[in-house]
């Protein structure tokens, strides 16, 4: 199971990635879209990790010949992790010292 999450922990930073050599090349995010992208790259982790929670424990299940059932299939946790990363690995549009300066 952990080699599934540093997978798509890998996935998620390529993903980033792509982005930066891709449609921030020119110019950075901008903040309304690092927000919107890590909020897409939630949504998709809450959905992907669901599925492969699904699954493992179906996989599980046949091979030991009992049903077994998750008590909850969500991993918001890990969703909140990957989006993170994400974010982290996005170019984002940096604050300047003129901005640091007029907000003060």
């Amino acid at each position: 199971m952990i080699i599934d999450r540093i997978i798509y922990g890998l996935l998620i930073c390529g993903l980033a990635s792509l982005l930066n050599n891709t449609a921030f090349k020119k110019s950075p995010a901008s903040k309304v879209a690092a927000w919107s992208l890590t909020i897409v790259i939630f949504l998709v982790s809450v959905v992907a990790l669901l599925v492969e929670k699904y699954i493992r424990y179906q996989v599980m299940s046949d091979e030991i010949g009992v049903s077994i059932n998750p008590s909850n299939l969500l991993d918001m946790g890990g969703a909140f992790v990957f989006s993170w990363v994400f974010y982290a690995c996005l170019n984002k549009v940096q604050k300047t010292a003129n901005e640091d300066k007029n907000i003060n």
